[in-house]
């Protein structure tokens, strides 16, 4: 019993002692880091506030292409995890993005950019810009040969309906060397051409913004097709022109796959109602095409006259 309480005394002196010990000792300080970003103080390794990380050192060449890698490879926001997704499983991704996971995967609209810049330059360095050479030479081809003998109005006639062709042909050629442009001024289109035909209700259930995400991702499909043909064009220019003119049909795989999920239809519905929209599209874009160069033509006109 007089062991036990010895034993207890001893105990207690020794926590008193080291409890005196690490009081008398200066506390050492809390390490905190200013936030660059918004300013924030904070002790981790990531602001609670903006989410930037505290190592936020210069920009190397090191750090930058270390970021490049990232970006093709993460698996939370990755370039390469989201196409791997967009031609594994893409009415699901699409689902999923409207749904709140978006974390995962790449933006569509970067997305998209990312693609027409890739598509820039493939178009430039293998040469597929000779087919729009085609294109101009089948169209001035395609010219009306005026007889001398045709009377004063039939010759007027023919006169404005070759300048028109020309301006035609000239439409066809900023359509082909300006296609990124073109993609992006015409999504307007898309969107009124998918909300016109994939019913009623899905107007009601989704919003223009939620359409634009799947046309996006529809259209960086088309675009990843176009900069395979511009490839293929360097091997053979006959099967990247085959290749081309499957363009209308991989847009309407592009949108069933992408859209499918999204509208709750079967396969053959999405794709029918798919085809109806690509029709829509080709039908207003050709309407303002032409408008646009009957305009041009009269104001030239009116320009000779004056």
């Amino acid at each position: 019993m007089e062991n036990e309480i010895q034993n207890k005394t001893q105990i207690g002196e020794i926590q008193a002692e080291a409890q005196t010990k690490i009081q008398s000792e200066p506390q050492s300080e809390r390490k905190t880091t200013k936030c660059l970003n918004c300013g924030t103080e904070f002790e981790r390794n990531f602001c609670p506030e903006c989410g930037q990380s505290a190592d936020t050192g210069r920009f190397t060449m090191r750090f930058i292409f270390e970021n490049l890698i990232a970006a093709f490879t993460s698996k939370d926001g990755g370039i390469w995890f989201t196409f791997k997704n967009l031609f594994t499983r893409p009415g699901a991704m699409v689902v999923e993005l409207l749904n709140g996971k978006r974390r995962s995967y790449f933006s569509p609209f970067p997305m998209l950019f990312f693609v027409l810049t890739v598509y820039i330059l493939l178009f430039t360095f293998t040469g597929s810009r000779g087919d729009i050479q085609e294109i101009e030479q089948r169209i001035k081809e395609s010219e009306i040969t005026i007889d001398s003998d045709l009377d004063e109005k039939t010759q007027m006639a023919l006169t404005r309906f070759n300048e028109i062709k020309k301006l035609v042909g000239k439409g066809v050629r900023i359509y082909y060397t300006r296609y990124t442009t073109v993609t992006m001024l015409t999504i307007p289109l898309f969107l009124f051409a998918t909300r016109a035909w994939y019913g009623k209700s899905n107007r009601k259930r989704y919003y223009r913004a939620e359409y634009l995400v799947a046309i996006a991702y529809s259209m960086v499909m088309v675009v990843l097709y176009r900069c395979l043909t511009s490839l293929v064009y360097l091997l053979s220019q006959n099967v990247a022109d085959t290749m081309i003119g499957f363009i209308p049909f991989v847009t309407i795989a592009a949108f069933t796959a992408c859209f499918r999920r999204m509208m709750g239809f079967n396969i053959a519905k999405t794709a029918w109602r798919s085809l109806l929209a690509l029709v829509l599209y080709y039908m207003v874009l050709g309407f303002i095409l032409i408008t646009a160069c009957i305009a041009i033509y009269f104001i030239l006109i009116k320009d000779r006259i004056a």
